[in-house]
């Protein structure tokens, strides 16, 4: 009987102790096998060992179906008490009071100071909202036995927008009419597409909106860029204005079909996966200018609910997953680029010079701007771009369009 009376004292006592935790809820955007392996069997575990009385609930969620599941649940008053998204949805959840500044938790975070410029990509109306957690890049990459093969020296890449045309149309090949090796592999549609030519936007001083928010893209900038954009598909024919589309797992400049193009770090991680012969084949360079150069950078990162009930242990669960030793254990699972100056010593970036030159590259980052209406905006834009390259209107009536239907959103 006295056992039985033990057992079940020792079983009251371990459920108390389980339901006295503080939960703290974590929402990861994506599903990579890699990320979930390092947060659920190394992070979580030390975070719970060194804090015995926080739970750390893990989720991930597929980027597609982020804005819809977070919306859903914090219109039932379940969201996460920490989130993952990419920057530019910092202002639309800030605008609704989803999520609250996090001014008074950075000091709470180790080595701040690390970060360096990276933090101010959280900053919307004065106020920062977002940790950084990891980064995306696009640098300009070429091929650089095509370029011996076409005369070309791989050691001068094209710096300049005159350069880079004429590097493009020396590497393509057409036979029998039918283009057989782009000279340049440019995006022709949907979000790569105003991404890249955003580059051309600000690379000629441009931009997209003013400080009240109201777009300014259409402007002799704009429309030069963008002439210059459609010029490469249309008149010197160095692109499809279709797009290329990847053979297998293998991108266009990996399959062969493309010389240059504009890459980004994940695609450059599938190359070296799937075909590293020819990932040894691959030089990066900074995006050519014509007056400045400019290079589309994206991080996301954590925010913090505005209804998280334990501010505490949320900020001790944001402290410890974006540490240094935790940004270095996403990061190397990603492959991606890391907020924290101290994550360029990490093994998987410092033995490869393409990476560190991502990291080299982000002294030319833009962003995508922190206006309320981003989504809807970039989405606009990009379907009066895709108009201009198809040759239905031209670059200045497309501008002018988008610019239009962007401003009834305010």
């Amino acid at each position: 009987m006295k056992k039985w009376l033990l057992i079940m004292i020792i079983c009251l006592a371990l459920g108390f102790t389980a339901l006295g935790k503080t939960k703290v809820t974590v929402w990861f955007a994506g599903t990579p096998e890699a990320l979930m392996k390092a947060v659920d069997d190394r992070l979580v575990p030390a975070f719970e060992k060194a804090n015995p009385d926080i739970e750390l609930a893990v989720e991930y969620i597929p980027w597609g179906e982020l804005s819809t599941k977070l919306t859903t649940a914090f219109a039932g008053g379940i969201g996460p008490d920490i989130f993952m998204h990419g920057q530019a949805a910092i202002a639309g959840f800030a605008e609704t009071g989803v999520i609250m500044s996090i001014d008074s938790l950075i000091d709470k975070l180790e080595d701040p100071g690390d970060f360096g410029g990276t933090l101010g990509v959280g900053l919307y109306r004065g106020k920062n909202f977002m940790v950084p957690v990891f980064g995306s890049g696009r640098l300009l990459a070429y091929r650089e036995d095509f370029f011996i093969e076409s005369g070309l020296d791989p050691d001068e890449p094209p710096v300049t927008w005159e350069q880079l045309r004429a590097y493009a149309e020396a590497l393509t090949i057409y036979e029998s009419g039918r283009l057989v090796r782009a000279g340049l592999d440019i995006p022709v549609s949907a979000i790569d597409l105003q991404q890249v030519w955003t580059g051309f936007l600000i690379a000629n001083n441009g931009t997209l909106f003013d400080n009240d928010f109201n777009p300014i893209f259409n402007s002799e900038a704009g429309i030069e860029a963008l002439e210059y954009y459609v010029g490469l598909i249309r008149e010197a024919k160095v692109a499809s204005e279709y797009g290329l589309t990847p053979i297998g797992n293998l991108s266009p400049i990996a399959a062969g079909t493309a010389a240059i193009c504009f890459m980004n770090n994940e695609s450059l991680a599938a190359i070296k996966e799937y075909s590293p012969d020819v990932y040894s084949k691959i030089r990066l360079s900074f995006p050519p200018a014509r007056y400045e150069r400019a290079g589309f950078y994206s991080f996301a990162g954590f925010m913090v609910s505005n209804s998280t009930k334990n501010l505490e242990a949320t900020a001790k669960a944001l402290a410890f997953l974006t540490s240094k030793e935790g940004l270095i254990e996403i990061n190397t699972a990603l492959g991606s680029l890391p907020p924290r100056q101290s994550g360029v010593e990490a093994e998987y970036i410092a033995n490869d010079p393409n990476l560190m030159k991502f990291v080299e590259g982000s002294k030319y980052a833009y962003g995508n701007p922190n206006v309320p209406f981003w989504v809807q905006a970039r989405d606009i834009i990009s379907k009066y771009l895709e108009r201009a390259i198809m040759g239905v209107m031209t670059p200045k009536d497309a501008l002018d369009g988008a610019a239009d239907e962007i401003s009834k959103l305010k």
